[in-house]
């Protein structure tokens, strides 16, 4: 059952950065941007029951939805551009 739990972090990443991909503003915004990743963190580790286990667990998650959102916002960028070239 653990291994399914680490899905949360990964899933908040995805849904931040496609979000923010597409809603996101200028660069000014980089700390709501750091902000939703904290927060979108700590609720993944409190709703896996991590916490319990050791207080890196946050630390750990809080990363994981930042690095996770900002490869899918990469990885959008890319596919976007790439689109535009083929058309």
């Amino acid at each position: 059952m653990e291994t399914l739990i680490e899905i949360f972090p990964f899933a908040f990443g995805v849904l931040l950065g496609l979000t923010w991909a597409r809603f996101g503003g200028p660069k000014a915004w980089r700390i709501q941007w750091g902000v939703a990743c904290v927060a979108l963190g700590a609720f993944a580790t409190f709703a896996s029951g991590e916490w319990r286990l050791s207080p890196f667990y946050f630390l750990f998650d809080m990363l994981l939805v930042a690095i996770v959102s900002a490869a899918t916002q990469l990885a959008l960028h890319y596919w976007q551009r790439h689109r535009r070239r083929q058309s």
